[in-house]
């Protein structure tokens, strides 16, 4: 990955970046900062005030793991498109299909019931089109992170498994996950090319199948990854929303 501030990096964007790109953003660390607990997710202020000048003039999107009534609550700034589940809930045309999967339901049965069989800091997040088993708080990660693997694969149906930070990720066999979100966005919204960042193994299912219109953009560099490009940390977020907004901006004075 190159760093998108470098000379390489902006270039890039300046070749790219149109006002018609279809800009899209994972939310927790990359809008916001990971916190211990899920619940207690902000966008940051800078990044907020970004965000509600790029909605202004750009086609925004913001595809989470979240669900869709939760990441609404979060947002102080209003995007075009909000998919939430991974790509699960929330896609344009999809209302017919966004009612609670029952493998979903199955999944938190038996994990309730398995509850007492795994170490202390565990909690599980029933989001209707998916299930995510936080381990972030648990006093041994290693250990915790190894029982909810070992339960995972008691669970039936078969769940598709996306890992993350401190978190398990439990989706049905077919879901869609944030790739084929993004490419049902960019085709509904008519746009040439996408733009993507995220900071996460939630996201690499985007990085590694990007398409060549595509523009990847991942937060950290403390794993390998397939994103494109990358931030230092997430604290340049509000300094590349900006950025981002700042080229818009000028492409539509020009052609004003």
């Amino acid at each position: 990955m190159r760093y998108i501030f470098s000379p390489y990096g902006e270039a890039a964007m300046a070749r790219f970046i149109r006002k018609d790109t279809l800009l899209a953003f994972d939310f927790d660390g990359t809008l916001a900062p990971i916190v211990p607990l899920p619940d207690a997710a902000r966008t940051p202020t800078a990044i907020c005030l970004a965000m509600r000048r790029l909605c202004e003039i750009a086609n925004v999107a913001v595809i989470t793991g979240r669900s869709v009534a939760d990441i609404r609550e979060r947002l102080d700034f209003t995007p075009k498109y909000i998919v939430g589940n991974h790509g699960a809930e929330g896609l344009p045309g999809s209302a017919g299909t966004d009612e609670p999967r029952p493998d979903v339901e199955a999944w938190t049965r038996q994990v309730d019931t398995a509850r007492d069989r795994l170490p202390p800091g565990i909690f599980l997040e029933d989001k209707g089109h998916s299930l995510s088993l936080h381990y972030r708080t648990a006093s041994n990660r290693e250990a915790a992170k190894q029982a909810i693997d070992a339960l995972v694969q008691t669970l039936s149906p078969r769940p598709r498994v996306i890992g993350g930070k401190c978190v398990v990720n439990l989706l049905p066999a077919n879901a869609s996950d944030k790739f084929d979100a993004l490419l049902a966005l960019q085709r509904h919204d008519g746009a040439r090319n996408a733009l993507f960042i995220g900071d996460d193994e939630t996201d690499e299912s985007v990085f590694r199948r990007a398409l060549p219109d595509w523009l990847t953009i991942r937060v950290g560099h403390d794993a390998p990854s397939a994103a494109a490009y990358c931030l230092n940390s997430q604290n340049e977020m509000a300094s590349l929303i900006q950025r981002i907004d700042s080229m818009i901006r000028a492409q539509r004075k020009e052609t004003a």
